[in-house]
This record gives C-alpha cells, sequence and structure tokens, in this order.
C-alpha cells in the first residue's frame, strides 16, 4: 500500500533505538556481515547474530501467518520485472543502508567518545522510506536477508531467499569498501 515503505521505516527506526542499549539496534544480517568485514564485531558474534536475526525473521512470519492468516506470502522479483532486475535492487540498496550503518552508527568520525550522535536511528529508517518507494515494485525491498527468508517461510527459504540474501550480503561488501575509501 501507499504508506507500507514509511511504516516499515518507522518501526525499524523505532526498533533501532529500543535495542540500541543491548545489540547495539542491529537487526540485519547483512549490517552484522558488515560489522565483521570492518572488524566491529568478532566473526564468531556475527554468526550468533545471524542465527537469532535468521530465526526472529522467520518466527515473526509464522506468528504474522498464524494470527492474521495471510494468504501464500512470495519472494521474488515483482512482474514485468526480472531476476536481475530484482536482485540489483537488493544490492543497491542494501549497500546504501549499510552504508549509512557504518557512516552514522559505527564511525568514529561522526560518533566521538564523548558526543556520540543521536540521528543514526532516524537516518537509517530514511534508507528504507527511499527504497521501499524507489524498488518496493522491483524487488519488494527486503534488503535484510532476515527479511527475505520471513517473506518466504511458506517455502522455509527454498524460494528466492538465498539469491536475495546473496545480493544484499553483496551490497554490504560493497558498503564496507566505500566506507574504508571514504
Amino acid at each position: 500500500g501507499t504508506w507500507n515503505a514509511l511504516a516499515i521505516a518507522c518501526v525499524l527506526m523505532v526498533m533501532i533505538y529500543a535495542t540500541g542499549p543491548v545489540s547495539g539496534g542491529n537487526l540485519n544480517p547483512a549490517v552484522s556481515f558488515a560489522l565483521g568485514l570492518v572488524g566491529e564485531m568478532e566473526w564468531s558474534m556475527v554468526f550468533k547474530y545471524w542465527l537469532a536475526q535468521l530465526s526472529a525473521g522467520f518466527s515473526a512470519a509464522a506468528c504474522a501467518d498464524s494470527i492474521f492468516s495471510f494468504k501464500v506470502l512470495t519472494l521474488a522479483p515483482v512482474k514485468p520485472f526480472l531476476a536481475q532486475h530484482a536482485l540489483f535492487a537488493e544490492m543497491v540498496y542494501t549497500f546504501m543502508l549499510v552504508f549509512v550503518v557504518l557512516n552514522t552508527a559505527v564511525s568514529k568520525r561522526n560518533n566521538s567518545p564523548t558526543d556520540g550522535n543521536q540521528f543514526f536511528g532516524l537516518a537509517i529508517g530514511f534508507v528504507i522510506v527511499a527504497g521501499g518507494y524507489a524498488v518496493g515494485g522491483i524487488s519488494g525491498a527486503a534488503f535484510n536477508p532476515a527479511v527475505a527468508l520471513g517473506v518466504d517461510y511458506q517455502n522455509f527459504g527454498a524460494g528466492w531467499t538465498l539469491p536475495y540474501a546473496v545480493a544484499e550480503l553483496a551490497g554490504a561488501a560493497l558498503a564496507v569498501a566505500m566506507y574504508k575509501a571514504v
């Protein structure tokens, strides 16, 4: 619907602020991957976060399905777009999401030890607004392997979850490269 991207972005923003003191507000396996690549998170912890994040995505979808009796959810390129269009869209907007996370929530340049910024959640939420409206009609706008698994849960991830996750992790890796370059 018209307000979906904004509603999802607002929920993400609030959850980032709410879970920040516990987990750093890290709710996305692509972000965990990036944190591992930049050395901000030990790889053993990245894998633990992945397990929690993917389990949460699957569990949330199962709960929503049982409460609301959704029709079969599908994660796939939105017709008339092809796989390469959807995967490119997921890669580009996951790149943008992770690049913003790294530069607003991780960067020491933007977060001095004595005066960290408080705008990171809003900036991250606005990426979801932009991406949701820009490419939601191409890929569905997951930008998160846990969301991809959740949307595709009725296929137990056997549908488009893996290609989407690969594109999203590639976007995260590109964001790390750009983050290190600037």
